[in-house]
């Protein structure tokens, strides 16, 4: 099910609160939080997300209609709150690239398949995307992916 937008001011700051507390655990299987600092504000900012692990790469999914992750372009540090651990991550967001999106938005969906309604993707009856849906979202989607620095 989709949150609406608006609900985002509620329930944004309690999962940030929850991620950050000894009871973290409750939801930091497939939720972390990312701060980051804003490109022209130079503001930090904190907010939550879902995320997928792949080896040592951490990786989340938003849409081109969104501003966030414009802040993570060319390499940016951020730090990661994963499993109550924080520690600095280095940044590569793909955006534009539908042949590496779709491969990793079928990953994604196979693990957190009520996340497609976000992507405006139906699945079918064995929880798989309609092809269709998914060429499309390869368009709008931006992959953000996060690696420790070496």
């Amino acid at each position: 099910m989709k949150i609406p937008e608006p609900l985002f001011v509620i329930v944004n700051p309690a999962v940030r609160l929850l991620l950050s507390s000894p009871l973290h655990g409750l939801a930091s299987k497939s939720l972390l939080l990312i701060t980051y600092t804003g490109r022209r504000s130079g503001r930090r900012y904190t907010t939550p997300l879902r995320y997928m692990r792949d080896g040592d790469v951490i990786r989340c999914f938003t849409s081109r209609d969104t501003n966030w992750w414009k802040n993570l372009q060319g390499g940016q540090t951020v730090t990661l709150t994963v499993a109550g651990v924080k520690d600095a991550y280095l940044t590569e967001v793909i955006a534009g690239d539908p042949i590496t999106t779709r491969a990793h938005l079928i990953a994604y969906f196979a693990l957190f398949p009520q996340d497609a309604d976000y992507h405006e993707v139906g699945l079918d009856a064995n929880k798989k995307p309609l092809s269709q849906d998914l060429e499309r979202a390869c368009e709008e989607a931006v992959v953000v992916e996060m690696r420790r620095p070496k």
